[in-house]
């Protein structure tokens, strides 16, 4: 479990429960892991549980997340679609 004691990811903890914690975890290797990280995240969590949350949670930076709509096969017009959908800046107006 190298990957869950890396302070690269987890600098904010002392430790992480891998079973409790799984969203937190995906989260953190999506948007800063390396391919160490992913081959054991999906060799613990499987493709299928990192793709559902990925599509939960689209908080990740601009290039992550193209990055994951390309690896897990996601149109990335419905990505960026339902990003600008959820996530909007404080000064930006919508003009209706």
């Amino acid at each position: 479990m190298e990957t869950l004691s890396k302070p690269s990811l987890f600098w904010d903890i002392r430790s992480v429960d891998p079973d409790k914690n799984s969203d937190f975890v995906i989260d953190r290797i999506l948007n800063s892991g390396d391919e160490g990280d992913l081959r054991w995240a999906i060799k613990y969590y499987g493709i299928a549980k990192m793709k559902a949350r990925f599509e939960q949670n689209r908080n990740l930076d601009d290039k992550s997340f193209s990055f994951w709509c390309k690896y897990f096969d996601i149109d990335k017009s419905s990505c960026i679609q339902k990003q600008l959908k959820t996530k909007q800046g404080a000064f930006w107006k919508r003009s209706d």
